[in-house]
């Protein structure tokens, strides 16, 4: 008899989940750098560590993906919402626009 079937990104995830607050930090780091014009200033990092908040982990063949949630509205039209895609290193690979 066999046990239940494990997901083979399980893995992956459950590494993804033990650096959460890690990671979360540095996709809303990653976000910031992304969308500023120019070089963020000090303060808009902290800002936006208030106003983007995670939302869902994701992970498939490639590494983990976070989707975040624009808590506030003023970042991102509703609807639409920052997703950063890490590889297995936990390294930030891109930074995208999810709808």
């Amino acid at each position: 008899m066999h046990g239940p079937a494990v997901p083979e990104n399980q893995p992956r995830l459950c590494r993804a989940l033990e650096r959460r607050a890690e990671l979360e930090r540095r996709a809303v780091e990653a976000v910031v750098r992304a969308f500023s014009d120019g070089e963020p200033t000090d303060t808009e990092p902290s800002e936006a560590y208030g106003d983007l908040r995670l939302d869902t982990v994701e992970a498939d063949g490639d590494g983990v993906i976070l989707h975040l949630t624009d808590s506030c509205g003023r970042h991102f039209l509703d609807g639409y919402w920052p997703a950063v895609r890490f590889d297995d290193a936990h390294d930030v690979v891109r930074v995208t626009v999810e709808a």
